[in-house]
């Protein structure tokens, strides 16, 4: 993993990784480390790049995840594909185990964000900090991890009550994976321990998705592809959830006095941010 950022705020250590949250003696924690701690078993034997009829890592993710661009005769750089973010396979990149060297075109989150990225304050000062892009971002490029502390549900569910109580800034994302009938939750929150994904604003019309990415283990990297083009200057954002949109008039009124205005000012912005409950 290759990053440069660093945080200017005090308080706020930078990691360029997730990291497990702090310890505790129940049973949810200790699953969770052990899980942190595994490894995925598959590797591939591929020769410099992956082929999709041979490669394991590919055939597990149900095909090729990424698809290669041409920039110029020394530069090849590779975009997710249209509809990865949309079929039911998981994204799992070829890890340290695999003899592919660096150059395979499988291996694109765990090299870390791009280097456009900057922090700053934002035009609409009560948005507070948010991360922009010095340059053009094209439609499918890997911008950045959204990193922090791996932590257990009963711990964000402790911490955003007290963030709620001490109107502290809640930054605790939720990663909800369907798979075969059941739900896997992520819990990662980067308020104190977190990368420069934690800049990033929510926009009810946003230009980046989070799509969960494997590489070497079961905890999945929640990584931040375009799904626009982006021109320079831009400001980096994705939508915090919206599943409180379908939920019944009577759900919303009760929490209601819970959600917060939102200020993103997109043309279909829908008044509030995001409410989700875990």
């Amino acid at each position: 993993m290759h990053d440069n950022n660093s945080h200017e705020q005090d308080g706020i250590v930078y990691v360029d990784e997730n990291i497990p949250g702090p310890e505790d003696q129940t049973n949810e924690y200790i699953s969770l480390i052990e899980k942190f701690n595994s490894q995925l078993t598959h590797n591939c034997d591929c020769n410099v790049k992956c082929k999709e009829d041979c490669c394991n890592c590919l055939q597990i993710s149900g095909g090729a995840n990424y698809t290669s661009h041409i920039e110029s005769q020394y530069l090849e750089t590779f975009k997710i594909k249209e509809a990865t973010g949309l079929h039911c396979y998981p994204i799992i990149e070829c890890s340290q185990h695999c003899k592919c060297s660096e150059k395979c075109g499988n291996r694109v989150v765990q090299k870390g964000p791009i280097d456009t990225l900057f922090v700053k304050t934002c035009d609409n000062i009560l948005k507070g900090l948010g991360l922009f892009t010095r340059e053009f971002i094209r439609k499918g490029t890997f911008v950045c991890e959204y990193a922090g502390e791996v932590i257990t549900k009963s711990e964000a569910l402790r911490r955003q009550t007290y963030n709620q109580t001490h109107s502290k800034m809640n930054y605790i994302f939720c990663l909800n994976e369907h798979v075969n009938g059941n739900i896997i939750q992520t819990f990662v929150d980067p308020s104190l321990f977190g990368n420069i994904g934690r800049y990033i604003n929510h926009s009810c019309e946003s230009n980046c998705v989070i799509i969960p990415v494997r590489v070497d283990s079961p905890i999945p990297k929640l990584a931040l592809f375009s799904c626009v083009d982006i021109c320079a200057n831009g400001e980096i954002t994705f939508d915090y959830g919206s599943s409180y949109l379908t939920s019944s008039t009577e759900s919303i009124s009760k929490n209601l006095n819970e959600r917060k205005i939102c200020l993103c000012r997109s043309p279909k912005c829908r008044g509030f941010m995001p409410y989700d409950i875990y």
